[in-house]
């Protein structure tokens, strides 16, 4: 039977560490930029892309990832997150007057 040293232990611990802390970076990234609208994928981009990049370079580097992110289903459309937002309101709205019926006045 082989001996593990505490030498090997320890590489190991510190390749399971980092791989977990890289997955974690990325889970965090998809989650930052998933359920964007078209719009803010490209504000977004525009303020990552340094300025020296050319505009042209910008818009195609731009519709690449849009077209990426589309075909993954990451983006939502601009009239998804419209309806979403006012389903949000409906719903406050609602709890408001549902609190508002069960207080004794």
């Amino acid at each position: 039977m082989k001996k593990v040293s505490k030498g090997s232990l320890i590489k190991l611990a510190l390749l399971v560490g980092g791989v977990t802390v890289a997955a974690k970076l990325v889970a965090a990234k998809k989650d930052e930029w998933q359920g964007l609208t078209e719009p803010e994928v490209r504000e977004k981009l525009e303020s990552r892309l340094p300025d020296r990049v050319p505009e042209e370079k910008r818009a195609a580097v731009a519709d690449k990832v849009v077209a990426k992110m589309r075909n993954r289903g990451l983006i939502t459309d601009a009239v998804d997150a419209v309806a979403d937002t006012a389903e949000e309101e409906a719903e406050e709205l609602d709890s408001v007057e549902d609190a508002d019926d069960e207080s004794p006045n």
